[in-house]
């Protein structure tokens, strides 16, 4: 799987925070085993997508560097996420065959209940 969105999101993300100079940011030489770490831990045992994560990345980052007072932790970074915005199934359509029959059997419960010959519990 390609993660090259993720690792940049994540260089982007800890750019931010180190040029901000939160305290306790990783020095310069520092950096890159510091991404590598990011990567390590936000990606084991985790699947991410990029249409679904890239943005929540993003907004994690700016939440980290609004609030954080000294340099976060990938789980500061997990914890400001915010939830998947998941799209919503369109409802189902129903042919015009299924439509009469729903119809069908709701006369025929409702014929039922007149009659008292529905299950009661």
């Amino acid at each position: 799987m390609d993660e090259r969105w993720l690792k940049q999101a994540i260089a982007s993300g800890v750019s931010m925070l180190v040029l901000l100079r939160i305290r306790n940011s990783p020095p310069e030489d520092a950096i890159k085993g510091t991404l590598q770490a990011w990567y390590r831990v936000l990606t084991h045992n985790k699947k991410w997508d990029e249409q679904l994560d890239r943005v929540r990345f993003e907004t994690a980052f700016l939440n980290l560097a609004q609030s954080c007072d000294q340099f976060p932790t990938p789980k500061q970074l997990l914890e400001a996420m915010p939830p998947r915005k998941l799209k919503e199934l369109p409802p189902p359509t129903l042919t015009e065959e299924q439509r009469q029959k729903n119809q069908q059997r709701i006369r025929q419960l409702l014929e039922q209940m007149q009659k008292g010959m529905v299950c009661k519990k």
